[in-house]
């Protein structure tokens, strides 16, 4: 069944930074789209980066420059914020004007079927609290369970190109203030489909509270863990992640297993799953695939040889000797 042409009534957050090739290829995409309203996001530049002053420029024009009947809202920022910062306020500023909305960054390309699979989902989910996002990637297809059905639904962030609601967004913290609360009373444990991700969560929830300015989707994840919030994944890629390389801020591997992730058409009408239960098998291969190594597992594996009490202490002293040394860089870059 082909697609209509229509123009895109769902609103759509373009995330930028200092990246104008990137940026050229996912506006391109949304340009195909045509939606009828589109905010852009930028960060300000970074002080003491060469050219970032001009880079940051040209991505905006980029952005902006809109030749279809469409509503632009901009939120540009003079100075730099950060990824952690920039990005959840402008996602706040997003859903404070839209109770729904499609999200990309400068270096998430879509397919042309993400855009109907966003807002299909977007309408068949609205009022339902069980679901908190709505992913365009697929990096597990060949584990996933059903495969009779068009998505399937995950406990794993998918951020590469996304839709979400007001409600759901609602729910972010990004100092992640109910997360020692949560800790302290063992809501983490036994929690996860594997030992690996139980180990994998505990610290970056925790290092994540510590030093929230890093990021911002790690407190995502958790507020959709507290809330039981299950993400949607397409059974077919539908955004790839062309960001990776010395340019990125996160994303600066080679990413070789990610660069392979192609884009794929997805049939529609879409057929809807039977259940809304997470993919145990899918979340638990993926994230093992992804998010570990044989050296990791074998380390997991040997503490989880020990008793509870004294894993505890391991954790706690190797976190306390990662605040040190975090501290200490810190400090040491202030006086570089």
């Amino acid at each position: 069944m082909e697609m209509k042409s229509d123009k895109l009534t769902t609103p759509v957050l373009f995330l930028v930074f200092n990246r104008p090739s990137t940026t050229q290829l996912v506006f391109d995409a949304i340009k195909i789209a045509k939606p009828t309203t589109l905010y852009v996001a930028a960060d300000g530049p970074r002080k003491n980066y060469q050219d970032e002053l001009e880079k940051c420029l040209a991505v905006r024009a980029i952005a902006t420059n809109v030749d279809w009947e469409c509503e632009v809202k901009t939120l540009f920022r003079d100075e730099n914020l950060g990824c952690g910062k920039a990005v959840s306020s402008a996602i706040t500023w997003f859903f404070e004007q839209e109770g729904e909305g499609i999200i990309l960054e400068d270096d998430c390309l879509p397919a042309p079927e993400f855009f109907p699979f966003c807002t299909t989902l977007l309408a068949k989910y609205r009022d339902d609290k069980r679901i908190m996002l709505v992913g365009g990637n697929n990096m597990i297809s060949e584990h996933h369970t059903d495969y009779e059905s068009s998505y399937f639904f995950s406990n794993h962030n998918s951020i590469w190109g996304w839709a979400s609601w007001k409600r759901a967004w609602d729910l972010y913290d990004y100092k992640m203030q109910e997360y020692e609360d949560s800790y302290r009373k063992g809501y983490f444990n036994n929690l996860f489909t594997s030992i690996y991700e139980e180990d994998y969560f505990n610290w970056v929830f925790r290092r994540t509270a510590a030093h929230p300015h890093i990021t911002w989707d790690y407190q995502w994840e958790f507020a959709r863990r507290i809330n039981s919030g299950l993400t949607i994944v397409p059974q077919k890629n539908l955004v790839a992640n062309i960001g990776f390389g010395e340019h990125a801020t996160h994303t600066t591997g080679s990413g070789e297993i990610y660069n392979k992730l192609v884009l794929k058409a997805m049939d529609f009408p879409l057929h809807h799953p039977d259940f809304v239960m997470a993919d145990g098998k899918a979340d638990r291969q993926g994230f093992i695939k992804h998010l570990t190594s044989p050296s990791s597992r074998i380390k997991t594996a040997i503490k989880r040889l020990l008793p509870q009490p004294m894993r505890k202490k391991i954790f706690e002293a190797s976190f306390n000797r990662y605040l040190s040394s975090y501290s200490s860089q810190t400090n040491t870059r202030k006086f570089q």
